[in-house]
């Protein structure tokens, strides 16, 4: 890509980070290449970055990638992620990227069709108070959920979502674009330290939207688990939550009848078969996925095909009479005398403030726990317990054509290693449809040529995603002016899974036939099974470079645990009810609530605790 293409481009791109500090840190560190000092610190060379030759640069950055400041390995990353998006993306519908010829990809699939939008909004062009019975902020997996069950029940309710209203029409399938819109931060979001792009939807629908499919109950071993750390008898394990996960499943038409797999899939199961692993059909809440017109679902399903909150539980509110308000950013919960009374909220520059007789939370495991921290409420609990589900991968280079961004989503995974410590702790492997943009930011870069060759090689590329659940967490705080930061790097402990999970993945890659097998670090790792080295001598290059922080890469699309369920106010948020422990009328029914990860993809369980507290809430006000 032409270095004026990049600089014309960069200025858009740093502006879509999430916080001014994470734009200021960018751009102190760009300041500090630019100077003589900065790069006897980087890399040591007391030479400004544009003063070194293209040997010279591309040496700076794999010095920058191994300093022993974590700040600095971030910093390269960084630097690296945005010019390969640069690179691979583009904003014009009508541009055909020359980087797409050459890897085989084909672009969006056609202009989006015209689908009428049935949720009727209320807009909001100046100051104003409504009242209604329950407020639910968030329209996701919970709070989608909530507000159908809880206007279902005859209530009045509103419900307020900061992102927009987006449906088939709005699907351009152009990666960008599709971040821009209905990703929380853009897509550009991290942990604190840089080392975990952090994924959630923020979206009319939220997560539910732009997700997966994968619908898994919450497993009997994790149920019993969060009743355990929880203090409770029979509230996971009891009849209550078990109806609420089949009325979830029903109404979001769980099925495993729409699972045609595509060649990534086929690939995950031939390594898994052939090495005698565990291998399932994957459940998902999706009808009509036909296989050939799939594959772009996470920049919006324009076959209608995907059962999102969008397609039930909030149309289902909407013709009950629920009224939705988009673009609303809750800013607080309000009071009175220690009673929850309503919201205040910011939408398009004017204030809103809803009275209610109930709130819900459901903004997500990282915006629930910053709205509690900013109304001073939830106890000491609130942000503490942070799970995030690493997602690290290896890759597999095949010599047949496997066009990865191609068939449905996810058909298949394994469960071979969910319990690798005895206590229901490792790893689950999956795969999924992967487009320029995510290679691009996942994949580690040692030199220009090797980084080009592996981008644009996508098209005989799969990959091998490892799916961690963990066991120690991290912690959501905020800034001075109320912006949620995401303090999480992964233990000692759950670094060993990862090492596991690396070594396995790799393994199962061979087996399925793969030419060439890459790591996921900062700099690459490879090996060709048929060199005649070994997967362990794979692993031990690997140990090398590290699976830490902005060593290996890591993404999270499953974030839990910040508004925990439990007994004792002391270590949680919420009790058996969703009910905050210090503030009656409060409830939060979103993945915050999970006592521990639940080691699948959440959304059934996040709906059936929402379904089940919202249920008990309806009941109690009418």
């Amino acid at each position: 890509m032409p270095v004026e293409v990049i600089r014309k481009r960069l200025p858009g791109v740093m502006a879509d980070l999430s916080h001014d500090s994470d734009r200021s840190q960018l751009r102190q560190f760009l300041r500090l290449l630019d100077t003589r000092s900065g790069g006897l610190f980087l890399y040591g060379r007391p030479r400004a970055f544009t003063e070194l030759e293209q040997a010279q640069r591309a040496d700076a950055l794999l010095r920058m990638k191994r300093h022993p400041a974590g700040l600095v390995r971030g910093g390269a990353r960084a630097l690296k992620t945005l010019v390969a998006l640069l690179w691979v993306t583009t904003d014009d519908p009508a541009e055909h990227l020359a980087a797409w010829e050459a890897m085989g990809y084909p672009g969006p699939d056609g202009p989006p069709r015209k689908v009428a939008k049935t949720v009727e909004l209320v807009a909001i062009d100046r100051d104003t108070a409504l009242q209604c019975d329950v407020v639910v902020v968030g329209s996701g997996a919970g709070g989608g959920t909530a507000a159908g069950v809880l206007a279902g029940a005859g209530l009045d309710v509103i419900v307020l979502e900061a992102g927009g209203y987006n449906n088939e029409s709005d699907f351009s399938h152009l990666e960008r674009d599709a971040y821009r819109r209905m990703y929380l931060h853009k897509g550009l979001g991290t942990t604190a330290d840089g080392g975990m792009v952090v994924l959630a939807g923020a979206t009319l629908g939220g997560g539910t939207v732009i997700n997966y499919t994968t619908s898994f109950p919450t497993p009997n071993r994790v149920r019993e688990e969060w009743d355990r750390v929880a203090g409770f008898s029979e509230v996971f394990t009891g009849e209550g939550y078990a109806d609420s996960l089949d009325a979830v499943a029903s109404r979001l038409e769980v099925n495993s009848d729409h699972g045609q797999p595509s060649p990534r899939a086929q690939i995950l199961e031939k390594g898994l078969r052939d090495l005698g692993w565990q291998v399932g059909e994957m459940p998902r809440n999706a009808v009509g996925c036909t296989g050939e017109a799939c594959g772009y679902c996470t920049m919006g399903c324009r076959l209608g095909a995907k059962r999102s909150t969008l397609a039930t539980y909030l149309q289902d509110a909407s013709q009950a009479g629920a009224r939705v308000i988009t673009n609303a950013h809750a800013r607080v919960v309000l009071t009175d005398g220690g009673r929850a009374s309503g919201v205040l909220a910011d939408v398009g520059g004017f204030e809103l403030t809803v009275r209610a007789r109930a709130v819900v939370l459901a903004a997500g495991a990282l915006n629930t726990p910053a709205i509690l921290l900013r109304s001073g409420l939830g106890g000491r609990a609130a942000g503490r317990y942070l799970r995030m589900h690493p997602v690290t991968a290896v890759w597999g280079r095949f010599s047949e054509r496997v066009d990865p961004w191609t068939g449905i989503l996810q058909t298949r995974y394994s469960d071979e290693f969910e319990d690798l410590d005895g206590s229901g702790y490792g790893f689950k492997f999956e795969t999924a449809p992967v487009h320029p943009l995510f290679p691009a930011a996942f994949m580690g870069w040692e030199s220009g040529d090797s980084f080009k060759r592996d981008i644009l090689g996508l098209g005989h590329t799969s990959v091998a995603g490892i799916l961690l659940r963990d066991r120690d967490h991290g912690r959501v705080v905020i800034r001075k002016d109320g912006s949620p930061v995401f303090r999480y790097s992964l233990s000692r402990y759950d670094l060993a899974h990862v090492r596991e999970g690396v070594a396995r993945g790799g393994e199962l890659l061979a087996s399925a036939g793969a030419e060439e097998v890459i790591s996921s670090t900062v700099t690459p790792v490879r090996w060709r099974p048929g060199s005649g080295t070994s997967v362990e001598d794979f692993v031990a290059r690997v140990d090398a470079v590290g699976y830490g922080s902005n060593q290996t890469g890591y993404f999270t699309f499953h974030q839990m645990g910040t508004a925990r369920m439990g007994r004792f106010p002391a270590d949680s948020v919420v009790g058996a009810d969703n009910e905050v422990h210090d503030t009656s009328g409060l409830f939060v029914m979103d993945g915050s609530c999970f006592p521990t990860a639940s080691g699948v993809n959440p959304m059934i369980s996040i709906a059936a605790i929402a379904h089940r507290g919202s249920s008990i809430l309806a009941s109690n006000l009418a």
